[in-house]
């Protein structure tokens, strides 16, 4: 009896053994994905409080049922935005936009023009741009 208890003893060691082996590889990778995530959330956090812009000015070209709105951005914040990754916003509707520039980087402390164009509707409108991190700014126009 008593080699019998040592066999299964030795079972339940090994046992032991392979599930803890196991578990510390689950609980390390675990552990590195948080921590990739964690310095991926300051960078973004980081990125979104270097990042300001405001509109200048948003306004309405010639009205004939339709009309091009040209805003003027300026980049106020210490971050380098891509002008092509905007999305622009007029009256909480996703709107497609032009830029005559040839450079997609906006430097900070530099002014760009935007152009909204196939708009309708008379009234006060309400234009919005977002960067690629959230941050946005907005201004009205009347047509």
């Amino acid at each position: 009896m008593g080699f019998e208890l040592s066999v299964v003893a030795v079972l339940f060691f090994i046992s032991a053994l392979v599930v803890g082996s196991y578990s510390y590889s689950m609980l390390n990778t675990s552990n590195e994905i948080v921590s990739d995530a964690s310095g991926d959330q300051y960078q973004m956090q980081n990125s979104k409080l270097k990042t300001n812009l405001e509109v200048e000015s948003a306004v309405a070209g010639n009205y004939s049922d339709t009309y091009n709105l040209t805003v003027t951005l300026s980049n106020t914040g210490s971050e380098t935005i891509r002008f092509d990754e905007l999305n622009v916003l007029v009256d909480g509707n996703l709107e497609s936009y032009v830029y005559n520039d040839v450079a997609a980087t906006w430097t900070p402390a530099e002014t760009r023009n935007m152009t909204v164009p196939y708009l309708s509707g008379t009234g006060v409108h309400r234009v919005k741009v977002v960067t690629r991190n959230g941050v946005s700014a907005y201004s009205s126009y009347i047509v």
